[in-house]
């Protein structure tokens, strides 16, 4: 073996010697194998604590997302959901008079003095003691305009709330509207909200018994051959069936109203809750203004149903009908109902109507006109 060979032999042992001499040596293994403990031990400690950390920032959010989800929440039907379209529903049958070309006798009223302006409350009234003595046909009112020289026009939609459609297309109407609710329709107090969020004024519409015994006027119908207990127990929980609104007519009822002990049970209840009463008149025998006046409620009359024919030529006379009344008393009462074409005469006619000078009012500012309480 050459002298360069030798050299190379001796330099390659040279750099292999610490790693065998360390394997050879027991003493050296322990101490390597220490030496490798301590330094996991410590980057698994380090380690740890940024794992932790992570952890604990991941059972944070976790945590928090737990407790949204966990917290009580109040679930609220919304109107806006449901996909219903009951406008046909056999209950929304119209008990009208037999014979409408009988004009309803009533006072004509004398506005040209009146400076009645009533406000639109929040949805939810603050509890003030002054509010608390406010009944509701004056705390839920609609805000009413100024007044003025102008012949006024009260427009009651009936039958309202078994269409969320139809309630849409209502309040989206270019005038201050009356509607009058149906007590058993779905979501109710989430349309109602609705209709008065709009600026419009918001009714009960009672379901009342029919002369015709073969038309049902609803669930929980007031009818005469119930007990007295009955009576006023379908009352209590028709005029429980929401809030926010000014007072009650009928629906139907060309029976009932004509019974006077019947309505008799039936206003007080109304009188102790400070509700004005409209008497939808669907017969000349009603006897419902009458006992409503003797009870100091606040209370009105129909004058004209303007859609006992669903054309909307014919919803188009009618109101032109309303307007003469208007003109000649002062003050009128149109009702009708949410049938498409009324809703399509309406749009037509309340802008021209405005235009020619009549002023269109809730029906609590028509009771408040001649109410002395």
């Amino acid at each position: 073996m050459t002298s360069q060979n030798r050299d190379k032999t001796k330099l390659g042992r040279r750099e292999e010697l610490p790693s065998r001499r360390l394997l050879d040596s027991p003493s050296r293994l322990i101490i390597l194998c220490i030496a490798v403990l301590v330094i996991s031990a410590s980057g698994g400690v380090l380690l740890g604590n940024l794992l932790s950390k992570q952890d604990e920032t991941t059972l944070v959010s976790s945590a928090s997302a737990m407790a949204m989800q966990e917290s009580p929440v109040v679930a609220i039907s919304s109107p806006y959901e449901e996909s219903e379209d009951l406008i046909d529903s056999p209950f929304t049958y119209n008990d009208f008079p037999q014979d409408e070309t009988v004009e309803m006798q009533t006072t004509a009223l004398d506005i040209r003095s009146s400076a009645l302006i009533l406000t639109h409350p929040p949805l939810v009234p603050k509890k003030t003691a002054t509010d608390m003595q406010d009944p509701p046909w004056k705390k839920y009112a609609a805000l009413a305009p100024p007044l003025k020289d102008k012949p006024l026009i009260a427009i009651v939609i009936d039958d309202v709330g078994l269409s969320r459609k139809r309630v849409d297309e209502l309040v989206k109407l270019p005038a201050l509207l009356t509607l009058a609710f149906l007590p058993y329709a779905p979501g109710l107090q989430g349309k109602a909200d609705m209709a008065r969020n709009r600026g419009h004024e918001v009714m009960l519409h009672m379901p009342m018994e029919p002369t015709d015994h073969h038309v049902d006027p609803g669930p929980d119908a007031l009818l005469l051959g119930l007990s007295d207990e009955e009576l006023r127990r379908r009352t209590r929980k028709n005029l429980d069936s929401f809030t926010g609104y000014v007072g009650v007519n009928n629906h139907m009822g060309s029976r009932f109203t004509a019974n006077n002990d019947a309505m008799a049970i039936v206003l007080d209840m109304m009188a102790e809750r400070g509700l004005l009463f409209l008497d939808s008149k669907t017969t000349a025998a009603s006897v419902g203004y009458r006992l409503a006046v003797q009870r100091g409620m606040p209370s009105a009359k129909r004058d004209i149903f303007i859609d006992n024919v669903i054309t909307e030529e014919a919803i188009l006379k009618q109101l032109d009908k309303i307007e003469k009344v208007a003109d000649r008393k002062g003050v009128a009462i149109a009702i009708g109902h949410p049938h498409l074409e009324t809703i399509s005469a309406l749009k037509k006619w309340l802008p021209d109507a405005r235009a020619r000078g009549f002023l269109f009012i809730p029906i609590s500012a028509v009771t408040a006109l001649t109410f002395k309480g």
